[in-house]
């Protein structure tokens, strides 16, 4: 601590380059951050159904094409089954296309055994079984859109030929699914005439070590009907659906990695002429009983410091950032619950620390190496 002074005012001697360094450093972690929360927040949309026990049984030519109920009538006979329910993707919007959601049509009186872990109180839940028309919203969705209990609002067709007129009747709380929308199968299929058909069929296991063998016992039931299946677990289905944009994942990262290189890049290059301007200073400071060892070690803290502070700077401005906007209305509901973690912020920072003493670590060794008698002799 006692060259802690001697290191302030070396890392502020030229005021107007550290401040801009700092800044682009910010910039470029604030960004990093938000990428990286990015890749969390599908992490945790894929985590979310751990402990579920959900199978997802769709299609095996795509989820588009749709199956016919007696299908379930077979899945509830499966030992190990604790119900199932039905679910329909409907794809409407709400007034304007830039309002779309995910919003579905499903068995109401399946939610409370087979969606267990959406948390909704008693009397909505009975006056969402009561009203055919009834709707039950994600309590994001409802913030975004300004709903209150007891709206009724009307869905535009983009898929099905009818506009679904609603009323809300209740709200559901979810640790990540929090801007979905569903309402009555019975009403959904009266309005395009009964088919009698379906895109997916969720089962609700009892044991979850079954949930393997289920999936294979179900799709070997069906494979030589009209109607063959693909089952999943609901954690393999989100990442299925996380892939059909391609590998996300794989581009975050590397754009990540691609703008830790470039920071490398930009602070070695102030670092070493931040190094150049002072072989005189260091030379005198080596004369004077300064030990080579010493020498490098405060020339390390300062340009790990340097780092640290716009990494810091950067990585806590992007939490505080998304504190105040609101990704979930800004992406339409794609990034729900979004934030930028602990964990985030510290891998952020060992970046920006590592950052430092890769630039800086050979321009300081360069710089703690030069001999007392070429130090002197140099002139910057």
């Amino acid at each position: 601590m006692k060259f802690a002074k001697l290191i302030r005012r070396n890392l502020f001697r030229n005021k107007l380059r550290t401040i801009l360094t700092m800044l682009l450093l910010a910039v470029i972690f604030f960004f990093v951050a938000t990428l990286l929360s990015i890749l969390a927040n599908f992490d945790s949309v894929s985590q979310a159904a751990a402990g579920t026990n959900r199978l997802v049984v769709q299609s095996a030519i795509s989820l588009a094409n749709m199956m016919p109920y007696a299908h379930e009538q077979k899945l509830r006979q499966l030992p190990g089954t604790v119900d199932t329910c039905k679910l329909q993707w409907i794809g409407a919007y709400y007034k304007d296309k830039k309002n779309f959601f995910a919003n579905f049509a499903v068995d109401a009186d399946k939610l409370a055994t087979v969606f267990d872990d959406f948390q909704v109180t008693p009397k909505e839940r009975a006056d969402f079984l009561a009203d055919r028309r009834g709707a039950l919203v994600g309590t994001e969705l409802m913030k975004r859109f300004g709903w209150k209990i007891g709206d009724r609002i009307t869905l535009t067709r983009q898929i099905f030929p009818f506009d679904p007129e609603l009323t809300i009747r209740g709200t559901y709380v979810h640790p990540v699914n929090t801007s979905s929308l569903y309402f009555h199968m019975e009403y959904f299929q009266e309005a395009i005439g009964n088919p009698g058909q379906v895109d997916m069929f969720w089962v609700k296991v009892r044991d979850a070590k079954q949930m393997a063998a289920m999936s294979q016992q179900i799709d070997a039931m069906f494979k030589n009907s009209d109607f063959p299946t693909e089952t999943f677990t609901e954690k393999e289905f989100q990442q299925n659906f996380l892939s059909m944009m391609g590998n996300v994942k794989l581009l975050f990262t590397a754009v990540s990695s691609c703008a830790v290189f470039m920071v490398v890049l930009l602070a070695a290059i102030t670092m070493s002429m931040s190094a150049r301007e002072r072989v005189t200073e260091i030379a005198v400071l080596k004369a004077i009983g300064f030990e080579q060892r010493l020498v490098l070690g405060i020339m390390l803290t300062e340009f790990i410091l340097l780092t640290v502070i716009g990494g810091a700077v950067g990585s806590f401005g992007a939490r505080l950032a998304f504190t105040v906007i609101d990704m979930g209305k800004l992406t339409q509901g794609f990034l729900q619950n979004f934030s930028v973690h602990a964990p985030t912020i510290a891998l952020c920072l060992a970046l920006s620390a590592g950052v430092g003493l890769i630039a800086g670590g050979l321009p300081a060794i360069r710089a703690s190496n030069l001999s007392v008698v070429d130090g002197l002799r140099r002139v910057v």
